[in-house]
This record gives structure tokens, sequence and C-alpha cells, in this order.
């Protein structure tokens, strides 16, 4: 059994220089578009209209919106992370301040207390020492409240000590706290500067993409509307052939009329030319008879 050849069948094509091939090509290009919209491609219900995507363009708005305020947010949280250190730095500040004020209030209570005590002691003994007679004696009981009085001053001195101690400490916090705040302050002032740049280079970015889905849907939208045009073009040209075609065969068929007519009017014509030519010769030999003319002057 011989092999089947197939052999494709080349589609007409619009820009042949044959009139017939551009005919057929339109005629096929009309037919496909009358096709999609039938099956309801060229013109959607409204419902269909109602769940179509966004276009390109809206949807790069959307997402360049969305991509701009995280930038922003994440850009704000980087700035508030610094203001919220600081916050939290001078609230524990603050917080140990007065937990300090508050041992600082307690020991000069509780040293207040215990030097009134002391100091009451003190002068009761100075009565007894000033009742007695021997000096031996008297000079030991004053050496006794020497070194009562002594006690007391190095207790209220370390008090002061510590209390020196502890405000020299709050000095050398408050020096690095500024330090701290102003290097809060410069890297506050940083990061705003890099956030401003990054906004400014993400804004750029966004609009070029923006402006570049626009351009998009504008070609794909001129190129549909050219697609549609020229199927338009195409039913026209075809309708227009078709008028030319029909108007030519009314044209080739009245004059193929008008030649029968002719043809036949004619035929009729030498018909009743003959008839009468007969008639008029049948007449003139009867009128001859008639008048007894001799029948030579009907050859003439």
């Amino acid at each position: 059994m011989d092999n089947e050849q197939v052999t494709e069948v080349a589609l007409p094509n619009i820009n042949s220089s044959n009139s017939e091939e551009r005919i057929a090509a339109r005629r096929l290009r009309v037919a496909k578009a009358e096709e999609r919209a039938v099956m309801g491609e060229d013109h959607m219900s409204e419902e269909a209209e109602e769940k179509e995507e966004p276009s390109k363009s809206i949807q790069q708005i959307e997402f360049s919106r969305q991509r701009l305020k995280k930038l922003e947010s994440d850009g704000t949280q980087l700035v508030t992370n610094i203001r919220v250190a600081g916050d939290a730095r001078e609230s524990q500040r603050r917080a140990e301040y007065e937990e300090s004020a508050r041992i600082r209030k307690e020991k000069m209570e509780q040293e207040a207390k215990t030097s009134a005590e002391r100091l009451e002691e003190i002068n009761k003994k100075w009565d007894i020492a000033l009742q007695k007679d021997i000096p031996q004696s008297l000079h030991e009981a004053l050496l006794q409240q020497k070194l009562a009085c002594d006690a007391l001053r190095d207790e209220k001195n370390k008090l002061i000590n510590d209390f020196q101690q502890e405000l020299k400490m709050f000095d050398d916090r408050y020096v690095k706290d500024l330090k701290k705040q102003a290097d809060d302050i410069d890297l506050l002032v940083e990061r705003m500067e890099e956030q401003l740049k990054t906004q400014n280079k993400s804004l750029r970015d966004e609009l070029d993409l923006i402006e570049r889905a626009f351009l998009s849907e504008r070609e794909e939208t001129l190129e549909l509307h050219k697609k549609k045009w020229e199927e338009k073009l195409d039913y026209r040209r075809m309708k227009e052939q078709e008028y030319l075609e029909a108007r030519q065969k009314r044209v080739n068929d009245f004059e193929e009329q008008i030649h029968q007519v002719r043809l036949q009017d004619a035929e009729e014509y030498q018909q009743v030319k003959i008839k009468l030519e007969t008639e008029v010769q049948v007449t003139f030999l009867f009128f001859c008879q008639f008048c007894s003319v001799p029948t030579i002057f009907l050859s003439h």
C-alpha cells in the first residue's frame, strides 16, 4: 500500500499580488471575527465584565502603592526604634533615680534617728561626767564622750561621702547620657536622610514601572483596536468587493438582456420588414393586374 502524502493547505495571504487570494483572505478574517462574536469573545456580558481582572496599569499602581507603604512603614520603624530606645533608657533612668532617692531618704531618716539617739545618750553622759570629782575618772569620761562624738561624726561623714559618690556617679551617667543622646540624634538624622534617599529612588522606580505599564497597556489597546479596525476594513472591503461583483454581474446580465432584446428586435424587425415588403409586392402585383399594367414594370 502506497504511503499517503498529506499536503498542508496554504491559507490565503492578504498581502498577495493575486486579487482573488486577497479577497479570500479578507473573507476568512471576517468569518473568524464573526465566529468570535458569536462565541461571545467580542461582546461579554455585564457579569463577565464585573469579574474581569483590572488592567495592568491599575495592578501596577496598587503594587507600587503597597511597596511604597511598606517602605514608609519600615523607615518609620527604623526611626521610631531610636526614639523608643531613648524613651526606654529615660524611663529606666527615672526609675533608678526614684529608687536611689527613696534609698537616700531612708538612709537619711535612719541616720537622723540613730544620730538623735546617740546624741541623746551623749548628752546624758555629760551630766554623769560632770559629777565625777576624780581627775582620772573625769578624763576617762571625757575620752569616752570624745570617742562617741567621733563615731557620730564618722557616720555622718560616711553618709556624706556616700552621697557625694552617688552624686558623682549621676554626673558621670548624665555625661554619658548626653553623649548617647547626641549619638542617637546623629543616627536618627543619618537614617532619615537614608530613608529620604531610598524613598525618592523607590518613587522614581515605581513611577517608571507605572509608566511602563501604561505604555504597555496603550500598545496592547492600540494593537487590539488596530486589529478590530483592520477586521472592519476587511469586512467593508469584502462587502464593497461583493457589491462591485454583484453590480458587475447585474450590468453584465443587463447587457446580455439588452443584447438578446436587440437580437430579438432585429429578428422581429427583419421578419416584419420581409412581411411588409412581401405584402407591398403582393399589393403592387394585385394593383398592376387590376390596372392592366405590364408585368415588365415589376422588375423595375
